[in-house]
Order: structure tokens, then C-alpha cells, then sequence
């Protein structure tokens, strides 16, 4: 049987440069002992940094398992398939052992106790210094943060230099990273990165670690639900990504991305300072390079680079990407639904259902779409309007109550204005016939009509009276800014009417010039 020796003993004296026959000499065993401890542990690829620390134990498991093989009363268990299963989502040494369990009773065989079970587990590891692969699980989280250390650029614009504000992520498993330079850390910026973020890993986790910052998070209290801010709720919805905060104060519980930031500074921002970038987009072409080299560099205590392990062991394991990534949201908030059925928003009106007349509601916006909420519920969406248009109108004619569901015709609008007054209808009509097509001015006079929303059918009367006798054909803007200028009286200026128009007196200039 092989002999027992001080295996810890003879490799420190290896190290310290006695020979291995002075070895044997001071150990008092055979110089084919020193050697053959010496021999395998080169085998083994480690050095002796690597196993300074370890028991003897440990070296006879490493150096001689098939001489220290332990005898035991139990099934066998293959440590080599638990490690491989525990980086699936879900699976617990605990349920592992409880499979290994019922196999064992199945097989007629007796199982160890959970105890042993663990504990072998972690002789395992330790031997195979696999101690840093089992914390983190693989495609199960991504921790994200501001970067302390920035960096630079020439603002094409001011020709000045600007900050470079850095937005970090690392996956824990693989320590894959990813960086980004950004003009700014608001809002905008904290979600454009996450979701060039998720494109650049080319899927997406189950869970968002996150530190504390106002741009995600509104209040952690220590006791108490977590208060995330919307935007950022909707983006993680729209990915089925969970948003984790770490603890106030806590940065260890996001440690991988922690690291990181040191290591990116000497990577990226040290290899990069003697650059000049004269925009925000080079500066980020040359981030992605030098992140690349990051990547793929050999790690110096694990097989592979985090780019490697990332492609063969942790990319399986993301969900897919949406067809289409998202697109940040802007809100406007706490608008009023007018009598119309109409939101107004960037001088264009939106409809919403009827029964929220007078009600307020909340408005999500893109560049393509403007989505109204009563009560954080969808309750309309609409195509937007571009910018620079003015007194836009999106309907949908479902939204509208019975009496307005037709279409706005000039019979209609004549039928409106007659109703308000005879010289706001006497406008409306001379408007129809001036037109060379009556729909060219069926629009202008929408809106001229539309004033009866926010003021009364008398002051628009009073209103088209009073500037009918300085302009030919007052329009939308002269007569809203008329009914502005307009006491609280209502009393109506005298005029006459004949088949030619007005016939202005002197009760008229003398009622007009005292306003």
C-alpha cells in the first residue's frame, strides 16, 4: 500500500530550491516519493501559488486519487454531472440530492445524507478551484452601473471638450462586459444603454442588478415595497427582465460590475487617453475596440476569456431579443380631456374615449406613437405627428359621443356657426365662398369653431364682430387672441347687417374704442 507522506512539506522545499535528494534526505523518505509528487503536480498544470494554501488531503486527491480512493457504505455520486447541473436555472444542491436519492432507493442502493453530500460538493470545488463558477449561475443576471472615472470628447458643435459619462455592465458568470460613452446620465441615456446593451449580448437575462440611482430607482425603503421608476419598469417589462436594487449602501451585492470599473479604467480609459475624439460616436467606436481586446483576453486562474466562456456556456442560456428593440418613451403628465373627446399635445389633438371627458390622463410618446393612460391604463394609441405640425387632429371615430360621430362638413359647420351668432356665421360662409375649393378652408374653420371649447359661443361672436371691421377675413389666431383680450362683459357691440355686410354706426366705434 502507498505510503502516507507530507506532500505540502516536500513541494515548499521544492520551491525554496533543495534538491530532490536533499528532499528525501530531510523527509526521510525515498527520493522516487519527492519525484513522483514533484512530477504530478507539473501534470496537474498547477503551480505553487496555487496549492501553498491546501491540505494534504487535498494534494492526495489531486496528485494520487486513484491510490486514496475513499471507501465508503454509500452509492457513489458523480460530482462532475451536480457541478454541470447546477448552473441551470432553478436546480439546488438540495434537489440534486434528492434525485440522488431516489435513484439510490430505486436502484436498491443506500444514499449519503444531505450533509455528506454537501460537503463532498465542496471538496470537490475546492480542488478544482472551481469556487468562483458555482456563486453565479449562468444567463440569470447582468449588473449595470455609472462608471466613477469618465472620459472625453470634441463636442462637433462648441468645439469645446465634453465629459463622457461611462455605462457599465457585467454579467457575473462569464464577466463579460459591456461599455458605452453617453453625452449625459438622465433617463434618456440610463435606457438607450440598456437596450444596446441587451443587443450587444444578444439577449437578455432573468434578472437587472442595479444600483440605487433616480433614474431607475425612485425610493428602496428598508422595510417596504421598492419604488421603481416607470420608464425604466416599462423597459424591463418590454424584455421580461426583473429589475433587483441592491440593498442602500450595499455595493458588494453587485460586486461583478464593481470589479469591473478598475479593470475597464486600465483597459479602456488608460489605453485610450492619449486619443482625441471629435464626437461622441468615434469615442465609442474606439471604446468598442479596445472593450473587444477586454473581452477575449486569457484569463489568468480559469481556461478561456470571458468572451469565450460567455459564447459556449452563458449565451444559451438568454432569452431572445424582441423583432423589434425598444424604443425610450417620454411622458406628458396630468392632461385634460376636453369636451371634444380630444387630448391637446405639442399643439395637436388626440382622441380618447368619450367617458374620460374631463377626466386627466397621462401620455406616453415616441417617435412614432403617442399612447394615452387613464389611471396607469392604456386607454387610446395613435400615430404621432411630426414635429412642427400645428392643430393636428388623430380620431378615432369610436372614441367620439353619438351626436358628433359624422363627418365635419361646410353644411355642418354653417349649421354650427348659426348657432353661435349671425356674424359668426356671416364669416364662416364668406370663408366657403372665397375658397376656390371648400375644403381647403374647412380646416381653418374647424378650428375657429373649436374656440367654443374654452370660451363661450358669445365671446367668439363678439370676438368675429370686432375684428371684422379691420380685417377682410379674420382668422384662427386673430380672433384667439381677440377673445383673450376680452373683459368679463358680454354686451355685444351694435351693428347692422345688409345683404353687402356689415353697416358699422357710431354705438359701435363708440362701444369698440372704449375696450
Amino acid at each position: 500500500m502507498f505510503k502516507r507522506i507530507n506532500v505540502h512539506r516536500i513541494l515548499e522545499l521544492y520551491e525554496k530550491g533543495l534538491s530532490e535528494r536533499e528532499i528525501a534526505v530531510v523527509l526521510r523518505v525515498s527520493r522516487n516519493s519527492v519525484s513522483e509528487t514533484i512530477d504530478s503536480l507539473r501534470r496537474s498544470g498547477r503551480s505553487w501559488e496555487d496549492v501553498k494554501n491546501w491540505n494534504n488531503r487535498m494534494f492526495y486527491e489531486l496528485l494520487f486519487p486513484e491510490r486514496f480512493q475513499v471507501r465508503t457504505a454509500y452509492a457513489p455520486v458523480d460530482y462532475s454531472y451536480i457541478h454541470k447541473e447546477l448552473k441551470k436555472t432553478g436546480v439546488t444542491l438540495h434537489l440534486l440530492w434528492e434525485e440522488y436519492e431516489a435513484k439510490c432507493y430505486k436502484e436498491s442502493l443506500k444514499p449519503c445524507a444531505y450533509s455528506t453530500f454537501a460537503a463532498n460538493y465542496r471538496k470537490y470545488t475546492e480542488v478544482r478551484n472551481y469556487t468562483s463558477l458555482i456563486t453565479h449561475k449562468p444567463g440569470v443576471e447582468v449588473e449595470v452601473d455609472w462608471s466613477g472615472p469618465t472620459m472625453s470628447y470634441i463636442d462637433p458643435d462648441t468645439k469645446k471638450p465634453t465629459v463622457a459619462y461611462l455605462f457599465v455592465a457585467t454579467m457575473p458568470y462569464s464577466q463579460i462586459s459591456y461599455v458605452e460613452a453617453t453625452s449625459s446620465t438622465n433617463e434618456a441615456a440610463w435606457l438607450n444603454c440598456h437596450v444596446h446593451m441587451f443587443e450587444f449580448f444578444g439577449g437578455t437575462p432573468i434578472k437587472l442588478v442595479c444600483d440605487n440611482l433616480k433614474t431607475g430607482v425612485i425610493s428602496h425603503p428598508k422595510k417596504g415595497d421598492v419604488l421603481l421608476n416607470e420608464s425604466y419598469l416599462a423597459l424591463a417589462e418590454y424584455y421580461s427582465v426583473a429589475i433587483i436594487p441592491t440593498g442602500v449602501r450595499k455595493p458588494k451585492q453587485k460586486a461583478s460590475v464593481e470589479g469591473s470599473v478598475g479593470k475597464i479604467a486600465t483597459a479602456i480609459i488608460a489605453r485610450l487617453r492619449n486619443e482625441t475624439f471629435y464626437s461622441l460616436a468615434t469615442l465609442n467606436v474606439s471604446i468598442r475596440k479596445a472593450l473587444k481586446q477586454f473581452n477575449e483576453r486569457p484569463f489568468q486562474e480559469r481556461s478561456g476569456s470571458r468572451q469565450s466562456v460567455f459564447d459556449v456556456e452563458e449565451k444559451p442560456y438568454l432569452k431572445m431579443l424582441p423583432a423589434i428593440p425598444y424604443e425610450v418613451c417620454n411622458w406628458a403628465y396630468k392632461l385634460s380631456v376636453r369636451s371634444n373627446s380630444h387630448v391637446w399635445f405639442r399643439k395637436c389633438q388626440y382622441s380618447v374615449p368619450c367617458r374620460f371627458i374631463g377626466d386627466k390622463v397621462d401620455l406616453k410618446y415616441n417617435s412614432s406613437l403617442v399612447i394615452i393612460y387613464y389611471n396607469k391604463t392604456e386607454i387610446a394609441r395613435h400615430q404621432i405627428f411630426p414635429n412642427g405640425v400645428r392643430n393636428g387632429i388623430r380620431t378615432d371615430e369610436s372614441h367620439l359621443p353619438y351626436p358628433l360621430r359624422q363627418d365635419f362638413t361646410s353644411d355642418n359647420a354653417l349649421d354650427i356657426a348659426r348657432g353661435i351668432g349671425p356674424i359668426t356665421f356671416n364669416l364662416i360662409q364668406m370663408m366657403f365662398e372665397e375658397a376656390k375649393v371648400k375644403e381647403q378652408a374647412l380646416e381653418l374653420v374647424k378650428h375657429i369653431l373649436s374656440l367654443t371649447e374654452e370660451y363661450s359661443p358669445l365671446k367668439l361672436e363678439k370676438a368675429c364682430t370686432m375684428c371684422m371691421h379691420l380685417h377682410h377675413l379674420p382668422n384662427y389666431h386673430l380672433l384667439s387672441e381677440k377673445i383673450k383680450e376680452m373683459k368679463e362683459d358680454t354686451t355685444m357691440p351694435s351693428f347692422k347687417t345688409t345683404q353687402a355686410g356689415l353697416l358699422r354706426g357710431a354705438d359701435y366705434y363708440k362701444s369698440y374704442a372704449g375696450k
